[in-house]
Protein backbone atom coordinates (compact mmCIF):
# COMPACT_ATOMS: atom_id res chain seq x y z
CA UNK A 1 0.00 0.00 0.00
CA UNK A 2 1.07 3.79 -0.78
CA UNK A 3 2.32 5.78 1.78
CA UNK A 4 1.04 9.08 1.01
CA UNK A 5 2.53 10.61 3.61
CA UNK A 6 6.23 9.86 2.62
CA UNK A 7 5.19 10.73 -0.37
CA UNK A 8 4.74 14.21 0.61
CA UNK A 9 7.51 14.04 2.97
CA UNK A 10 10.09 13.21 -0.27
CA UNK A 11 8.56 15.57 -2.31
CA UNK A 12 9.38 18.47 -0.15
CA UNK A 13 12.30 17.31 0.70
CA UNK A 14 13.78 17.19 -3.06
CA UNK A 15 11.79 20.61 -3.38
CA UNK A 16 13.97 21.95 -0.54
CA UNK A 17 17.01 20.44 -1.66
CA UNK A 18 16.30 22.00 -5.55
CA UNK A 19 15.72 25.75 -3.96
CA UNK A 20 18.95 25.39 -2.25
CA UNK A 21 20.98 24.27 -4.93
CA UNK A 22 19.52 27.00 -7.19
CA UNK A 23 20.02 29.57 -4.60
CA UNK A 24 23.69 28.79 -3.99
CA UNK A 25 24.45 29.06 -7.83
CA UNK A 26 24.36 32.86 -9.57
CA UNK A 27 23.36 31.33 -13.09
CA UNK A 28 19.66 33.33 -12.48
CA UNK A 29 21.18 36.53 -11.08
CA UNK A 30 23.33 36.76 -14.33
CA UNK A 31 20.72 36.19 -16.64
CA UNK A 32 18.42 38.58 -14.45
CA UNK A 33 21.43 41.21 -14.51
CA UNK A 34 21.69 41.14 -18.54
CA UNK A 35 18.03 41.21 -18.97
CA UNK A 36 18.00 44.01 -16.14
CA UNK A 37 20.56 46.37 -18.30
CA UNK A 38 18.77 45.57 -21.32
CA UNK A 39 15.53 47.14 -19.82
CA UNK A 40 17.55 49.98 -18.45
CA UNK A 41 19.84 50.79 -21.97
CA UNK A 42 16.38 50.98 -23.50
CA UNK A 43 14.59 53.33 -20.81
CA UNK A 44 17.62 55.39 -21.20
CA UNK A 45 17.86 55.67 -24.67
CA UNK A 46 13.57 56.17 -24.39
CA UNK A 47 14.20 59.59 -22.16
CA UNK A 48 17.03 61.12 -24.06
CA UNK A 49 14.81 60.80 -27.60
CA UNK A 50 12.02 62.24 -25.65
CA UNK A 51 13.99 65.02 -23.71
CA UNK A 52 15.76 65.94 -27.32
CA UNK A 53 12.42 66.08 -29.00
CA UNK A 54 10.82 68.31 -26.59
CA UNK A 55 14.11 70.23 -27.24
CA UNK A 56 13.58 70.84 -30.82
CA UNK A 57 9.95 71.76 -30.50
CA UNK A 58 10.68 74.32 -27.95
CA UNK A 59 13.10 75.42 -30.55
CA UNK A 60 10.63 75.64 -33.40
CA UNK A 61 7.35 77.63 -31.02
CA UNK A 62 9.63 80.42 -30.89
CA UNK A 63 10.32 80.66 -34.55
CA UNK A 64 8.31 82.13 -37.38
CA UNK A 65 8.59 80.89 -41.04
CA UNK A 66 8.45 83.57 -43.38
CA UNK A 67 6.89 82.29 -46.53
CA UNK A 68 6.71 85.16 -49.94
CA UNK A 69 5.41 83.29 -53.09
CA UNK A 70 4.76 85.91 -55.83
CA UNK A 71 5.40 88.33 -53.04
CA UNK A 72 2.74 87.52 -50.95
CA UNK A 73 4.01 87.36 -47.28
CA UNK A 74 2.60 84.10 -45.33
CA UNK A 75 3.81 83.42 -42.01
CA UNK A 76 3.72 79.90 -40.61
CA UNK A 77 3.86 79.24 -36.64
CA UNK A 78 5.19 75.70 -36.56
CA UNK A 79 5.29 75.98 -32.73
CA UNK A 80 1.48 76.20 -32.79
CA UNK A 81 0.44 72.81 -34.22
CA UNK A 82 3.33 71.18 -32.53
CA UNK A 83 2.19 72.18 -28.95
CA UNK A 84 0.13 68.98 -28.61
CA UNK A 85 2.72 66.75 -29.43
CA UNK A 86 5.48 68.97 -27.11
CA UNK A 87 2.76 68.74 -24.04
CA UNK A 88 2.02 64.90 -24.82
CA UNK A 89 6.09 64.72 -24.83
CA UNK A 90 6.58 66.78 -21.01
CA UNK A 91 4.34 64.46 -19.85
CA UNK A 92 6.02 61.05 -21.58
CA UNK A 93 9.23 62.52 -20.55
CA UNK A 94 7.92 62.20 -16.48
CA UNK A 95 6.48 58.67 -17.44
CA UNK A 96 10.10 57.28 -18.27
CA UNK A 97 11.71 59.78 -15.74
CA UNK A 98 9.18 57.44 -13.02
CA UNK A 99 10.07 54.44 -15.14
CA UNK A 100 14.07 54.87 -14.19
CA UNK A 101 13.26 55.35 -10.60
CA UNK A 102 11.04 51.74 -10.91
CA UNK A 103 14.04 50.32 -12.22
CA UNK A 104 16.84 51.67 -10.19
CA UNK A 105 14.33 49.83 -6.76
CA UNK A 106 14.66 46.77 -9.08
CA UNK A 107 17.92 46.98 -9.17
CA UNK A 108 18.47 47.11 -5.18
CA UNK A 109 16.27 44.38 -5.32
CA UNK A 110 18.75 42.53 -7.46
CA UNK A 111 21.20 43.33 -5.26
CA UNK A 112 19.50 42.54 -2.16
CA UNK A 113 18.15 38.64 -3.71
CA UNK A 114 22.27 38.04 -4.95
CA UNK A 115 23.45 38.95 -0.92
CA UNK A 116 25.59 36.16 0.75
CA UNK A 117 23.45 36.40 4.14
CA UNK A 118 19.99 35.65 1.62
CA UNK A 119 22.02 32.98 0.56
CA UNK A 120 23.39 31.29 4.62
CA UNK A 121 19.96 32.10 5.77
CA UNK A 122 18.44 29.89 3.00
CA UNK A 123 20.73 27.38 3.88
CA UNK A 124 20.11 27.37 7.59
CA UNK A 125 16.32 27.30 7.50
CA UNK A 126 16.02 24.30 4.78
CA UNK A 127 18.59 22.28 7.15
CA UNK A 128 15.97 23.33 10.04
CA UNK A 129 13.22 22.88 8.15
CA UNK A 130 14.69 19.10 6.56
CA UNK A 131 15.16 18.28 9.99
CA UNK A 132 11.92 19.13 11.33
CA UNK A 133 10.41 17.22 8.55
CA UNK A 134 12.02 13.76 9.24
CA UNK A 135 11.23 14.36 13.11
CA UNK A 136 7.49 15.13 12.08
CA UNK A 137 7.58 12.47 9.88
CA UNK A 138 8.36 10.00 13.09
CA UNK A 139 5.64 11.55 15.22
CA UNK A 140 8.23 14.43 16.75
CA UNK A 141 6.13 16.96 18.14
CA UNK A 142 7.83 19.53 16.80
CA UNK A 143 6.06 21.63 14.88
CA UNK A 144 7.07 23.23 11.77
CA UNK A 145 5.03 25.92 10.83
CA UNK A 146 6.42 29.02 11.92
CA UNK A 147 9.78 27.35 9.35
CA UNK A 148 7.83 26.78 6.68
CA UNK A 149 6.74 30.47 6.93
CA UNK A 150 10.33 31.93 7.39
CA UNK A 151 11.23 29.78 4.79
CA UNK A 152 8.96 30.67 1.89
CA UNK A 153 9.70 34.37 3.16
CA UNK A 154 13.63 33.78 2.32
CA UNK A 155 12.75 31.87 -1.00
CA UNK A 156 10.75 35.01 -1.79
CA UNK A 157 13.19 37.33 -1.29
CA UNK A 158 15.88 35.59 -3.08
CA UNK A 159 13.82 35.00 -6.40
CA UNK A 160 11.24 36.98 -6.54
CA UNK A 161 12.87 39.50 -8.03
CA UNK A 162 15.01 37.76 -10.95
CA UNK A 163 12.44 35.38 -11.95
CA UNK A 164 10.32 38.58 -11.98
CA UNK A 165 12.68 40.62 -14.43
CA UNK A 166 13.48 37.42 -16.31
CA UNK A 167 9.66 37.00 -17.08
CA UNK A 168 9.53 40.30 -17.86
CA UNK A 169 12.32 40.30 -20.61
CA UNK A 170 10.60 36.96 -22.42
CA UNK A 171 7.62 39.07 -22.65
CA UNK A 172 8.89 42.03 -23.95
CA UNK A 173 11.07 39.91 -26.57
CA UNK A 174 7.89 37.45 -27.35
CA UNK A 175 5.37 40.88 -27.81
CA UNK A 176 6.52 44.56 -27.49
CA UNK A 177 9.67 44.53 -29.13
CA UNK A 178 8.55 45.33 -32.66
CA UNK A 179 6.16 48.09 -30.45
CA UNK A 180 9.04 49.56 -29.93
CA UNK A 181 11.39 49.86 -32.45
CA UNK A 182 8.61 51.32 -34.68
CA UNK A 183 7.54 53.76 -31.95
CA UNK A 184 11.44 55.09 -31.64
CA UNK A 185 11.92 55.07 -35.50
CA UNK A 186 9.06 57.17 -35.45
CA UNK A 187 9.89 58.97 -33.07
CA UNK A 188 13.44 59.80 -34.36
CA UNK A 189 12.62 60.48 -37.33
CA UNK A 190 9.80 63.09 -35.81
CA UNK A 191 12.80 64.80 -34.17
CA UNK A 192 15.47 64.69 -37.39
CA UNK A 193 12.89 66.57 -39.44
CA UNK A 194 12.14 69.21 -37.20
CA UNK A 195 15.59 69.82 -36.73
CA UNK A 196 15.96 70.00 -40.29
CA UNK A 197 13.28 72.38 -41.08
CA UNK A 198 14.71 74.99 -38.08
CA UNK A 199 18.09 74.58 -39.46
CA UNK A 200 17.17 75.41 -42.92
CA UNK A 201 14.64 78.24 -42.07
CA UNK A 202 17.85 79.43 -40.02
CA UNK A 203 20.52 79.27 -42.93
CA UNK A 204 17.57 80.95 -45.26
CA UNK A 205 17.05 83.89 -42.50
CA UNK A 206 20.53 84.03 -41.86
CA UNK A 207 21.86 84.17 -45.61
CA UNK A 208 22.00 87.44 -47.75
CA UNK A 209 19.74 87.33 -50.88
CA UNK A 210 21.86 87.06 -54.00
CA UNK A 211 22.44 90.56 -55.93
CA UNK A 212 20.39 90.47 -59.15
CA UNK A 213 19.99 92.57 -62.10
CA UNK A 214 17.41 95.51 -62.40
CA UNK A 215 16.16 93.62 -65.59
CA UNK A 216 12.75 92.04 -66.32
CA UNK A 217 14.16 88.45 -66.77
CA UNK A 218 16.20 88.87 -63.88
CA UNK A 219 12.91 89.76 -61.14
CA UNK A 220 11.46 87.11 -62.71
CA UNK A 221 13.50 84.58 -62.07
CA UNK A 222 14.11 85.87 -58.32
CA UNK A 223 10.56 85.58 -58.07
CA UNK A 224 10.42 82.59 -59.53
CA UNK A 225 13.19 81.07 -57.15
CA UNK A 226 11.19 82.44 -53.94
CA UNK A 227 8.41 81.01 -54.59
CA UNK A 228 10.20 77.81 -55.47
CA UNK A 229 12.13 77.85 -51.86
CA UNK A 230 9.04 78.88 -50.38
CA UNK A 231 6.87 76.06 -51.52
CA UNK A 232 9.36 73.60 -50.79
CA UNK A 233 9.90 74.85 -47.02
CA UNK A 234 6.12 74.51 -46.84
CA UNK A 235 6.01 71.34 -47.51
CA UNK A 236 8.28 70.42 -45.28
CA UNK A 237 6.27 71.76 -42.24
CA UNK A 238 3.33 69.94 -43.68
CA UNK A 239 5.46 66.81 -43.98
CA UNK A 240 6.54 67.72 -40.12
CA UNK A 241 3.21 68.14 -39.10
CA UNK A 242 2.19 64.90 -40.04
CA UNK A 243 5.15 62.89 -38.55
CA UNK A 244 4.57 64.85 -35.09
CA UNK A 245 0.52 63.69 -35.33
CA UNK A 246 2.04 60.25 -35.65
CA UNK A 247 4.34 61.02 -33.23
CA UNK A 248 1.33 61.56 -30.61
CA UNK A 249 0.23 57.81 -31.62
CA UNK A 250 3.69 56.36 -30.49
CA UNK A 251 4.62 58.41 -28.05
CA UNK A 252 1.18 56.82 -26.46
CA UNK A 253 2.67 53.38 -27.19
CA UNK A 254 6.31 53.85 -25.53
CA UNK A 255 3.88 55.22 -22.76
CA UNK A 256 2.03 52.17 -22.06
CA UNK A 257 5.07 49.43 -22.88
CA UNK A 258 7.06 51.50 -20.02
CA UNK A 259 4.21 51.77 -17.50
CA UNK A 260 3.87 47.83 -18.36
CA UNK A 261 7.73 46.91 -18.13
CA UNK A 262 8.63 49.58 -14.70
CA UNK A 263 5.44 49.49 -12.94
CA UNK A 264 2.35 46.93 -13.87
CA UNK A 265 4.26 43.55 -14.96
CA UNK A 266 6.69 43.72 -11.69
CA UNK A 267 3.89 44.36 -9.42
CA UNK A 268 2.33 41.68 -10.99
CA UNK A 269 5.54 38.76 -10.98
CA UNK A 270 5.91 39.56 -7.06
CA UNK A 271 2.08 38.96 -6.60
CA UNK A 272 2.00 35.89 -7.79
Amino acid sequence: MINFQSMKTGVALATIGLIVLLSSTSTLDREAKNDYESLFQRALVTFAMARTLNGVISTLQGTELALQPAGVGVTLTPGEMLDPVNDLVERFSWIMLSATVSLGVQNILLDVSDWWAVRALIGLVSLMLVIALLRRHFKSPMASTLLTRVFLLLVLIRFAAPLAILANEQLYQLFLIERYEESVEVISATGSELSRVGLEEAERTVSPDSEGGDGILDRMGQAMGAFSESMDLQARVEGARRLAAQAIEHLIHLSVLFVLQTGVLPVTFLWI
